[in-house]
C-alpha cells in the first residue's frame, strides 16, 4: 500500500499533496473517523438482523466481539476474509458454518446491489440507469435460482455422489456447505429483510459519499454529492473486481481518475484518497485487529 501511494506521490508530487492533507483542519479528521465508526455501527445492525432473519440471533455484545475481529480481515481480496466470521460463530456460540457463510454472503451481495443502485442514482442518466437494474434484475434472478428448493436438491445430489479421494475431501466439504449456505439464503429472500439490508447499506454508502463531498469542498474543489457517490462506489467496486488485498492499486486510480475528471486537480484528488482510503480501510482493519488480538481463540481458529 506504501508503495501504491509512493509512487502516485512521485507522479503528482508529495509536496503538493502534503501542502493539501496539511490543510485540512482536526475537526474534519474527527469528524471523517467518527462517519466511518457509525456507518459501521449501522453495519452491525445489519449483521444482527440477518443473523436474526437466519434463526440465529445472538446478542449485542457477543456477536459485536466477532463481528469487530473480523474487520482485521477487511483487506482480503473482495473482504472475503470476513468469511471467518462463520467459522468463529459454529467454535464460540455453535451456530452452524453454513449460518455465518449465508449472513456473509447476504453482506456481499447488499454491499453490491446498493452500489450499483447509488452509482446509479449518482450517474444521473436515464441509460445508466436502466442497464444497472437490468444488472440488479439479473443478480436477484441468479441468486433466486440458486437458491430455489429443486436446484439446491439438485446440487446435493451431485455433491453425494461424487466419489471422493482424499486431497478433494476439503474441497467437498467446502462446496457442501456452500450448498448449505445458498439454503439459509433463501430465507433472506423476502421483502421485509430485503429493505431493511438495503436501506441500511445504501445509507452507509451515502454517508461516505457525504464525507468525500466534504473533504472536496476543504480542499477547495467543487465535487457534488451526486459525483463523491460515484466516485466512492465505483472505486469499491474496482477494488473488488481487481481481486487484490484491499483493491490495491486499482481503488486508488479509480478514485483520483474520477476526481480529475470531476474537476479536481490531481493533488486534492490524491488527497481526498489518502484520507478516504486511511479512514475507510486502515481504522477499521486497525480496530478489528486489536479486537483480534483481545481475543486467543479467535486467532488460534484464524491460523487453524
Amino acid at each position: 500500500m506504501l508503495l501504491v501511494y509512493g509512487l502516485l506521490g512521485l507522479a503528482i508530487g508529495w509536496g503538493e499533496v502534503g501542502s493539501e492533507l496539511a490543510a485540512l483542519p482536526a475537526w474534519l479528521w474527527l469528524l471523517a473517523a467518527g462517519v466511518v465508526l457509525a456507518g459501521h455501527g449501522l453495519l452491525f445492525a445489519r449483521w444482527q438482523l440477518l443473523l436474526l432473519g437466519l434463526g440465529h440471533p445472538l446478542g449485542a455484545r457477543a456477536s459485536g466481539a466477532i463481528y469487530i475481529a473480523g474487520l482485521g480481515l477487511i483487506a482480503a481480496p473482495a473482504r472475503s476474509g470476513e468469511a471467518l466470521r462463520g467459522l468463529w460463530l459454529q467454535r464460540r456460540h455453535q451456530i452452524p458454518l453454513r449460518i455465518g457463510v449465508a449472513a456473509t454472503a447476504a453482506e456481499r451481495l447488499l454491499d453490491l446491489a446498493s452500489a450499483l443502485g447509488v452509482l446509479a442514482w449518482g450517474l444521473g442518466l436515464a441509460q445508466q440507469r436502466a442497464a444497472l437494474l437490468v444488472v440488479l434484475g439479473a443478480m436477484a434472478a441468479v441468486v433466486g435460482l440458486l437458491s430455489h428448493p429443486r436446484a439446491l436438491m439438485q446440487l446435493e445430489r451431485s455433491l453425494s455422489h461424487m466419489s471422493i479421494c482424499k486431497p478433494w475431501r476439503s474441497l467437498h466439504r467446502v462446496l457442501w456447505e456452500a450448498v448449505q449456505a445458498l439454503r439459509e439464503l433463501r430465507s433472506l429472500l423476502k421483502p421485509m429483510p430485503l429493505l431493511w439490508g438495503l436501506g441500511i447499506t445504501t445509507a452507509v454508502w451515502l454517508l461516505e459519499s457525504s464525507l468525500m463531498e466534504l473533504v472536496f469542498a476543504q480542499l477547495q474543489a467543487a465535487v457534488s454529492l451526486e459525483q463523491a457517490a460515484v466516485m466512492r462506489t465505483a472505486t469499491s467496486l474496482g477494488g473488488v473486481l481487481s481481486l487484490l488485498p484491499a483493491g490495491l492499486g486499482t481503488s486508488e486510480l479509480t478514485s483520483v481518475g474520477l476526481g480529475v475528471f470531476y474537476g479536481a486537480n490531481r493533488s486534492q484528488a490524491l488527497a481526498a484518497t489518502v484520507v478516504l482510503r486511511a479512514l475507510t480501510l486502515l481504522l477499521p482493519a486497525l480496530i478489528g485487529v486489536i479486537a483480534l488480538v483481545q481475543q486467543p481463540d479467535l486467532q488460534r481458529l484464524r491460523r487453524d
